[in-house]
């Protein structure tokens, strides 16, 4: 068993798409809570900062992948030490993953495991991230990913071992493939929540009316 005190995660949450079916620029739309409202991406980190408060984990371990809106996301979030602009994110979801660990590991030589998260994941919560982080630090060893229903989804929690893959993703293929070839050595939690993604403006007022 690993002990806490060896487990350093890392939090990659990718803001780097170019919000094609979107019609403009998705993690800075607004979604509704309780009484105000706040963007996609600040929701995700304020679910996440939650999540690591909870479990004690310093929520500067949270890095934002930005690409083509990085300016943007910059005018909105204060914090540069937070952002990591990744120039081959136009190139697919692959090179933005590999880019932003590479940056990752450029940092800091005592990552044990780094966790991808989706900013448009909106349905997610702390409690959600909670659980992944929870299952991660008992069996440190496996790949640890949401799934709903029968689909894998993220986010997922790599280990160490997969760290040099995670680094040579390549176009628009995420990091699924590593979890589906790596079965084996795979712990998954339900997480329902993890089904619901932000793709069109249409998604966008759904989720408004049913909430």
């Amino acid at each position: 068993m690993m002990r806490t005190s060896d487990y350093h995660l890392k939090i990659i949450l990718l803001a780097a798409g170019k919000s094609e079916r979107f019609n403009g620029i998705k993690v800075l739309a607004k979604v509704q809570q309780q009484e105000s409202s706040v963007t996609l991406l600040e929701h995700a980190l304020q679910q996440l900062s939650l999540a690591l408060k909870t479990l004690n984990i310093s929520n500067k371990n949270i890095r934002v992948a930005t690409g083509r809106y990085h300016q943007q996301i910059s005018e909105l979030l204060a914090d540069p030490d937070r952002l990591d602009y990744c120039e081959s994110a136009a190139l697919g979801l692959g090179h933005t993953i590999a880019q932003s660990v590479q940056h990752l590991l450029d940092d800091n030589d005592n990552i044990s495991h780094i966790m991808i998260a989706l900013t448009d994941q909106v349905a997610l919560n702390a409690n959600d991230y909670i659980s992944l982080i929870e299952q991660s630090v008992a069996l440190p060893n496996k790949l640890v990913s949401a799934k709903a229903g029968e689909e894998l989804m993220p986010p997922a929690i790599f280990p160490r071992a997969y760290f040099t893959e995670l680094a040579q993703l390549k176009g628009d293929k995420g990091a699924k493939p590593i979890l589906y070839n790596n079965k084996d050595k795979l712990q998954t939690v339900s997480i329902a929540h993890a089904e619901k993604d932000i793709d069109t403006q249409q998604d966008l007022l759904n989720w408004h009316n049913k909430n």
